[in-house]
């Protein structure tokens, strides 16, 4: 699978905290920021030649400039890898590769090891990171002792991973790209919980493989998929069971609860990290609802 790499350059950084908004209601796959350069990547064949009119929001306050590459997925795996730093939160997760020499794991809680193979889903997202702190809050109050969860565009796989090694049963990883996918398994073998986590590469109609229940949904995607799978998520989730959701902005979030009370959800908490948020809710049943 093949990559288009677009880099904008933009005159402010309200004007780049816009155009992350515009792009989440595009195909994109991954984005990245480093001061006012984004850089966007969208599988080739889902981009057309875009304009300012794709960036209403962006455009409407600055300027945008932009190229376009297209990236090889060999090559992609290539430079990620060549770059790839460790993820740490306090003292409680390493994520390394295993090319990095520090820090020690033995002064780490949990950790995983990855051989980083996407530019996407090592962890180093706001919203990855959110997860992250989800997984271990659950463990802390222990509400994940045992549970049976469902990680949705799991990525690489490495909140299943944590969420096995914070204490779950079992997990459930469904990603819909098949690179991703492939490797997710292969972290979750390196990790040692290959027999606990299952991989499927596809969308939420695996579920009818995979029905659960399960007593907890982790969801780290965008705001339309949340929205268009929400109900999916119910159907395979036992009553009282947990859902976090990430991958949205502060705009999206009236959105998404109203469509979580539909589907039988109610809320618990929000947190926010570099604008993007987490949502926290608990599945209440379909009695008293209506389909989303």
């Amino acid at each position: 699978m093949n990559y288009i790499e677009v880099t904008f350059s933009c005159d402010s950084a309200v004007t780049a905290e816009l155009l992350m908004a515009d792009l989440d209601a595009l195909p994109v796959e991954s984005v990245t920021q480093e001061g006012l350069t984004v850089k966007a990547y969208v599988v080739q064949e889902d981009y057309s030649d875009w304009t300012s009119e794709d960036f209403p929001m962006a455009s409407q306050v600055g300027q945008l400039t932009w190229t376009t590459a297209e990236i090889a997925h060999q090559n992609w795996n290539a430079e990620w890898e060549s770059n790839f730093p460790p993820l740490v939160l306090g003292n409680d997760v390493l994520v390394k590769a295993p090319f990095h020499s520090e820090p020690h794991p033995e002064d780490f809680k949990h950790v995983i090891h990855m051989v980083p193979k996407m530019a996407f889903g090592t962890g180093h997202h706001p919203t990855t990171y959110l997860m992250m702190e989800a997984v271990l809050e659950a463990a802390q109050s222990g509400q994940l002792e045992g549970k049976h969860v469902l990680d949705m565009g799991c990525g690489t796989g490495i909140l299943a991973v944590l969420a096995i090694q914070a204490g779950a049963a079992t997990a459930v990883g469904i990603e819909i790209d098949p690179y991703a996918a492939e490797n997710a398994q292969e972290i979750a073998e390196i990790n040692g919980v290959a027999d606990r986590l299952r991989i499927y590469a596809g969308d939420a109609s695996t579920l009818e493989v995979e029905p659960g229940p399960y007593q907890w949904v982790l969801a780290n995607i965008n705001r339309n998929i949340l929205l268009a799978d929400l109900k999916h998520y119910a159907a395979v989730s036992a009553p009282g069971a947990r859902l976090d959701l990430s991958g949205f902005y502060q705009a999206d979030v009236a959105t998404l609860v109203e469509c979580a009370k539909r589907c039988g959800y109610s809320l618990v908490k929000e947190a926010s990290k570099e604008g993007w948020m987490r949502l926290t809710l608990v599945y209440q049943g379909h009695d008293h609802t209506h389909s989303a």
